[in-house]
């Protein structure tokens, strides 16, 4: 009788234990990303929103209303869709950006560091829509660094390529 009492006790427990672990590390951000913030860009930038850290915080709204451009593309991971977004270039320039090396920080603590001449080179957009509908943390959103893969395979369909094509973007530094 004891036995079967304990065990679903301590399942219960495991499980609690287990899902607080999982809750705090959502809560969690990357170096780079902060709460309530759609896109933060910091590092070598003139124009700053937040003058305690030195950083520009872009709001959604303010992202949405920045002229944008379409990428028709496939990825690894998606058909050929397409995607919606301003280009990389217009929001360093939004931001003055005065160094062309960028880190390009995502939600779940994945960065990469990347040209950004390279990335500007093939019309890089950081898009929130794909076919039409906006893009969910669950579906590579809400930002998802897009470039035209399908017209550069021999330049973007690698590895390496694939590597600068972050979702869930939500920090740039720039340095």
């Amino acid at each position: 009788m004891l036995k079967k009492t304990i065990l679903p006790f301590m399942w219960v427990m495991i499980s609690a234990c287990l899902s607080a672990d999982v809750t705090h590390a959502a809560m969690r951000l990357p170096n780079g990303c902060k709460k309530n913030v759609f896109l933060t860009i910091t590092g070598k930038i003139d124009r700053i929103t937040n003058s305690a850290d030195s950083t520009y915080e872009m709001s959604e709204r303010e992202f949405l209303a920045l002229p944008t451009s379409t990428v028709t593309t496939s990825t690894p991971w998606t058909p050929k869709s397409d995607f919606v977004g301003p280009l990389l270039t217009e929001i360093l320039q939004e931001v003055g950006a005065k160094g062309n090396k960028l880190r390009l920080v995502a939600l779940d603590d994945f960065s990469v560091d990347v040209d950004g001449d390279y990335l500007g080179n093939y019309g890089t957009i950081l898009a929130s829509k794909r076919d039409g509908v906006r893009l969910t943390v669950r579906d590579f959103g809400p930002i998802f660094v897009m470039y035209p893969r399908d017209s550069f395979r021999k330049e973007l369909d690698t590895p390496f390529g694939a590597s600068h094509m972050v979702w869930q973007l939500c920090g740039i530094v720039v340095g």
